[in-house]
Parts: C-alpha cells; sequence; structure tokens
C-alpha cells in the first residue's frame, strides 16, 4: 500500500478525504495546451467525464479572474467539489486515477521502477522541449530566436529516432501510462509545427502513433477549435 497526500498550507490531507466520486470538479484547460490533453484523455479512459466539467480558457492574461483561482495561471487544474485544487499533470493523473477502479496508471506509483522512469522521463522530456518550439513560433517573427527553434528541432529529431527503436518495449506495448500520453502528446504537436517532420524517418513510431489515436479515449479528448 502506498499511503498518498496532498499538501495544502501546513496540513496533510489524506486523498481518501478529497474523493467523492458525487461530486462535479471542473479541469481547466486551453484547446491548445498538451498537457490538459493528457490529463482529458485520463478522464475519458477512466469514464468520469460525467462528474467532471471541462472549462476552457486563454492564459498569461493580466487580471484573469483565473488567476485568483489558480495563482500560478498555469493548466490543466483541477478545480475540486471542495474548492482545493491540483495542479501538474502527473499529480491531476494520479488523482484521476484513484477516484475508482481499476487502477490504470500504476507505473508512477513504483518509483524504483528505472526501467519506467527513465523512459517517461525522456517522453516528457521531448514534449517539454516541443513546448517551448510551439511558444517560440507563435512569437512576432523578429522576437523568434532562431537559436531556440533549431535546439529544440534537433532535439525532437533525436528523440523521435530514440523512441522509433522502442515501440515495442513493453513500456509503449501494454497498458496505456504516462509515459505513452507524453509520447503521444509530444508527436501530436505536429498539427501546430509544420516544421516536425518525424514521421518520414521513423515508420514504427508513425505506426504506434497512429494506433493510439484510434483509441475512443484520445478521440474524445479532442479540443474543439478555437473560435
Amino acid at each position: 500500500h502506498i499511503a498518498r497526500t496532498i499538501f495544502r498550507k501546513t496540513h496533510y490531507y489524506p486523498i481518501s478525504s478529497l474523493i467523492n466520486t458525487e461530486d462535479t470538479m471542473k479541469l481547466y484547460g486551453t484547446t491548445t495546451s498538451p498537457y490538459a490533453r493528457i490529463a482529458r484523455v485520463v478522464v475519458f479512459e477512466k469514464h468520469l467525464q460525467n462528474n467532471i466539467e471541462f472549462i476552457w480558457i486563454k492564459t498569461r492574461i493580466p487580471n484573469d479572474p483565473f488567476l485568483s483561482i489558480n495563482p500560478s495561471g498555469r493548466v490543466p487544474f483541477l478545480l475540486l467539489s471542495n474548492g482545493l485544487g491540483l495542479e501538474d499533470t502527473p499529480a491531476i493523473v494520479d488523482y484521476l486515477d484513484a477516484l475508482q477502479k481499476p487502477y490504470l496508471f500504476l507505473h508512477t506509483m513504483d518509483r524504483k521502477n528505472w526501467e519506467y522512469r527513465r523512459l517517461e522521463s525522456t517522453a516528457k522530456a521531448m514534449l517539454d522541449g516541443l513546448a517551448v518550439w510551439v511558444r517560440e513560433v507563435r512569437r512576432p517573427n523578429d522576437e523568434q530566436s532562431p537559436t531556440i527553434i533549431d535546439h529544440e528541432l534537433r532535439r525532437a529529431e533525436r528523440l523521435s529516432s530514440f523512441f522509433n527503436d522502442l515501440t515495442s518495449n513493453p513500456v509503449f506495448s501494454e497498458e496505456m501510462n504516462l509515459a505513452q500520453l507524453y509520447l503521444f502528446a509530444a508527436l501530436d504537436l505536429e498539427r501546430r509545427i509544420p516544421e516536425f517532420q518525424w514521421r518520414t524517418k521513423n515508420i514504427e513510431l508513425s505506426k504506434w502513433f497512429d494506433q493510439f489515436n484510434l483509441r475512443k479515449s484520445v478521440k474524445a479528448s479532442l479540443a474543439p477549435q478555437p473560435v
């Protein structure tokens, strides 16, 4: 048994005291955040969509009312019915998984599963780097850094090749886990970065992505198109 608690101020709240599957929670996210997409996949994978309301916002807006709910302004953010909130994708995934059995995302509970942890960390590094690339190309042309863009392009190319050789690894070929979600969300950014041409040289990875993309929870997690 692994005890899990959520910290707020100077008190620890056992996770059992925060869980009420009868209450409606609010999951804040943007229509473009890959991290919020991950959280939504888990909502549908766990069949929690009737208990969670998706709130679509825009971030980095001064005096946004969302900042009074989550001072960091980051998404995804899960607002519980008791007023407490959770941010950070792994924490939200663990919390959603704990809401009802069967537990699906057990890999992160075993902190000594080094094979899993190394691959999860590398998949997250790929997603984080691509997120930097996305933010950079969203800037006006005269504010973009060619050095940053080239750095993230090369990182993405290396990691695409790295994961192309790992699609048959149990971490990526068996039950859904956070490592798979990080990798999928990273590759899916091809929709926002036309220069991210990872498929050409990575046939096995392309097959893996297309198969993962067929999952009902993944399809359901697509955000509405921005107006």
